[in-house]
């Protein structure tokens, strides 16, 4: 009897490593697969870059995206001996590629707050000086300024001059000289270049900042900047300059009024256009901060930064200050503004650029669900008691576990660099490929760490492979958002 046992106990053990011998090849066979199709797939997805890439470049390459052309100089047959290329030949698609010489002059402007959003009292913060809800629903909120400074008497002074009041109807025969003369302001957001004004495109309103508005400074008028012919709806706005005993005073209710009203979404926002801190000034030197809304630069990393209108503001100081000085007959003018020349440019769009951390993401991080997989099948199927009963330790088996997977991804990113520069995609030719390695490098190994890590909470391939895939893509719906 116990020979019998003993002779069916070998033979049963063969039969149940027999069994999963052939699960693991069937298995082994399945890994195969997969890996084939993960190592085909940044393969496909960057042909299928390039083939987006190229339909986006042939679409923008087309005439109506470059610089609009037209025949100045026409022959007798009807031939064209002279073609001449620019803005005043282009539409609003064509005029970004146009080469601008000579940029336009634009007149200096204040940064104003919308109608909307112009500081009022309310319940919530009842600021001195400051007009009702009334103004508000009419749309006749003045522009308000705060004022503080170490000599009440002297500040005072010098913000009743911020905002020259016409003496005349305004000449816009020379705009810019008239402008000059005194506060322009918009309520439009600044662009990132000054080769446009935004003020000046249909639809905005040029406010002129008074200190008491008069009814036929309302107006429409036409005007041309440089060889762009313009036509301007003027408005009139009141410049209200409200005395404030500290700089903590003013700081406190520009953030209250501005950036404390957005970010709670409670109010709308209340929001001074604004300040002025005239500091130790006297006679003898003009020492002044100026506090003016940054977010209108809209820095979010996302887009270029724009230009923010703070020379009007201090040329406003500069200006109240000389005539303190000098009389109201001596003025210190901005005249204009202006972008530096522009070069004929192609209109471009990098797909594999604008896709960068969705790209990144769907690549590389392919390679942890395989890991995963891979790590917990050898923990459901306990191949590794059975790599023990045979001697191996666990640390040769870790550390070939992990040579295994560090090699795999290795020549997967490689594969994936070199292909990728083949076939010229930004997203690696235009970064340094020492920077790229090291970040791989580094990307590879704690992925690898994490795969190890997770592979101790599962003991089901499937439940492990669906996590892993919806971890994986839970973080592009993320990055892509």
């Amino acid at each position: 009897m116990d020979s019998s046992t003993g002779s069916r106990g070998p033979a049963g053990f063969s039969t149940q490593a027999n069994a999963l011998l052939r699960k693991n090849l069937c298995f082994q066979k399945r890994n195969l697969k997969t890996n084939v199709c993960i190592t085909l797939f940044p393969i496909l997805l960057c042909v299928l870059l390039v083939l987006l890439q190229g339909a986006i470049d042939r679409e923008i390459d087309k005439p109506k995206y470059r610089c609009g052309c037209a025949c100045v100089d026409a022959a007798a047959d009807g031939s064209c001996r002279r073609t001449e290329c620019g803005v005043q030949h282009s539409t609003l698609d064509q005029v970004a590629s146009c080469p601008i010489p000579t940029p336009p002059r634009w007149p200096a402007l204040v940064q104003l707050p919308t109608p909307e959003a112009r500081a009022i009292s309310t319940a919530s913060q009842p600021f001195d000086g400051l007009p009702g809800q009334t103004c508000r629903d009419a749309g006749s909120c003045p522009a308000a300024f705060l004022v503080t400074g170490a000599n009440r008497s002297l500040a005072e002074s010098l913000s009743g001059q911020l905002f020259p009041a016409l003496s005349s109807p305004l000449n816009f025969t020379d705009y810019l000289g008239a402008l000059s003369k005194i506060v322009p302001g918009s309520d439009t957001t600044p662009e990132s270049r000054q080769l446009l004004e935004p003020a000046f495109t249909p639809g905005n309103t040029l406010y002129i900042v008074q200190p008491q508005c008069r009814s036929n400074l309302s107006q429409t008028v036409s005007v041309n900047a440089g060889i762009i012919p313009l036509r301007l709806d003027v408005d009139c706005i009141q410049g209200l300059t409200l005395w404030r005993e500290s700089e903590s005073i003013v700081n406190d209710e520009l953030f209250r009024g501005y950036r404390q009203q957005r970010e709670s979404g409670r109010e709308k926002a209340n929001e001074f256009a604004a300040g002025y801190n005239f500091l130790n000034t006297n006679k003898d030197s003009l020492d002044i901060s100026i506090w003016f809304n940054s977010t209108y630069s809209n820095n979010t990393a996302f887009t270029p930064i724009a230009l923010l209108r703070v020379p009007r503001l201090v040329n406003m100081a500069s200006n109240a200050y000389i005539k303190f000085l000098r009389g109201s007959g001596v003025e210190m003018l901005l005249e204009y503004v202006k972008d530096m020349p522009k070069v004929g440019t192609k209109l471009k769009f990098d797909l594999s650029s604008l896709l960068g951390a969705l790209f990144f993401t769907w690549i590389v991080e392919l390679l942890f669900p395989v890991v995963l997989t891979y790590l917990v099948y050898e923990k459901q199927q306990k191949l590794k008691i059975m790599m023990k009963m045979h001697g191996l330790k666990d640390g040769p088996y870790w550390m070939i576990t992990y040579t295994y997977f560090f090699a795999l991804s290795a020549v997967y990113m490689i594969l994936f660099i070199i292909f990728g520069s083949v076939i010229g995609l930004r997203f690696f030719t235009a970064n340094n490929y020492s920077i790229q390695i090291v970040f791989y490098f580094i990307y590879i190994n704690l992925q690898i760490a994490l795969a190890f890590f997770a592979a101790s909470f599962f003991s089901s391939v499937k439940i492990a492979t669906g996590l892993s895939l919806k971890f994986v893509m839970s973080k592009v719906r993320k990055e892509w958002l």
